[in-house]
């Protein structure tokens, strides 16, 4: 349908993936049956009615649909009613060529990669592959994700998120963002993107307060408490450390619902640590766990009362789908400067609920 929304779009129906999909024309109006209603769109294969999802290439259109058509595997054993597995991906992206192509961007490449907490920074290790090839993975009928957690390095390592590729990753599935956000209003251009929900990481804001500012912005900013024996802030001075006292003061600000990133252990598979889940057991929040944690460790966080586990990026299951992985490739020495962020458009950003 690429005619109809400019000749760089291709529209695919947001439920079945299908190019049909056609604006929704007035029975009634000054021209009945001719005019429409630009907010509205029909898919002539399904009939849903909605706004449609743009692709850049047919290929990548005719890849959705596939995965959307594609018959659903047997169900497989829940490990506890309500309780959500959700794979951390953290994605680097580095430009290959500058060369601009019909869309005018640049060609980057994206990767998922193993990571490691190590001298205040999130560490890629050698583990990696294409962001392709992990999608195939995790969203294929085997693994079945969708939902995920993105974890932007660019942007937490360097305050330098690459939107321009992030916003094409963001399309498969629905997201979990943390594009490592300084300020409140940076956490905030996370909603310029096409993701479910934006992460705000301790380890990147300077205090608790951000996070009065950010629930005052949007209710739906979803925190997440990274964790090292105490929670861990991007300026030293804020001295609120203790992670239950931080839980219970996110609860005051009326938030409902908190991510703790366990860093010691991110990227280890060594399963939670008892501790901390014995420290966070009876908060009046949705508790989803991060740091270790592997597919076979959700039902034990379920039958304690956590809402869900954040697994590691490379669990043997999640192994044992992929090819053989791609060696790590050398890191530039230097990193760019930090790029101004654009501004949310109006009405794009959830207001407080």
């Amino acid at each position: 349908m690429a005619g109809r929304f400019g000749p760089k779009d291709f529209a695919a129906c947001a439920r079945c993936g299908s190019d049909q999909v056609h604006p929704k024309l007035l029975v009634m109006g000054p021209i009945a049956g001719i005019d429409s209603d630009s907010r509205s769109f029909v898919c002539h294969t399904c009939g849903h009615e909605g706004l449609p999802i743009f692709f850049d290439t047919e290929s990548a259109r005719g890849q959705f649909e596939r995965e959307k058509t594609m018959a659903p595997p047997a169900a497989p054993e829940a490990p506890t009613k309500g309780v959500v597995t959700i794979p951390i991906l953290p994605v680097q992206t580095d430009p290959l060529i500058d060369l601009k192509l019909l869309d005018l961007l640049p060609v980057h490449v994206a990767t998922v990669t193993g990571v490691r907490w190590a001298e205040g920074h999130l560490t890629p290790t050698a583990y990696r592959v294409s962001y392709q090839e992990y999608w195939d993975a995790i969203g294929g009928p085997r693994y079945n994700a969708s939902r995920v957690f993105m974890l932007d390095l660019a942007g937490i390592n360097r305050a330098n998120p690459n939107f321009d590729v992030t916003r094409h990753l963001v399309k498969r599935s629905d997201v979990w963002l943390d594009s490592g956000g300084r300020e409140p209003d940076e956490v905030m251009d996370g909603y310029m993107l096409d993701v479910e929900r934006v992460v705000a990481g301790s380890k990147t804001l300077s205090s608790l307060d951000s996070f009065a500012v950010l629930h005052a912005l949007s209710s739906e900013v979803l925190p997440c408490l990274d964790w090292d024996g105490n929670v861990v802030w991007g300026d030293p001075r804020e001295r609120t450390v203790d992670l239950r006292d931080v839980a219970r003061h996110l609860r005051g600000i009326g938030f409902s619902a908190v991510c703790v990133m366990d860093l010691r252990r991110l990227g280890t598979e060594l399963g939670p640590d008892p501790a901390l889940l014995a420290t966070l057991e009876g908060l009046d929040l949705e508790v989803f766990i991060g740091g270790g944690i592997q597919e076979a460790d959700v039902a034990g966080l379920g039958e304690r009362g956590f809402a869900g586990g954040l697994v590691d990026p490379f669990t043997p299951v999640i192994r044992d789908l992929l090819r053989t992985p791609k060696p790590a490739t050398p890191t530039e020495a230097s990193a760019p400067a930090p790029a101004p962020r654009p501004t949310p458009a109006p009405g794009s950003v959830p207001g407080p609920s």
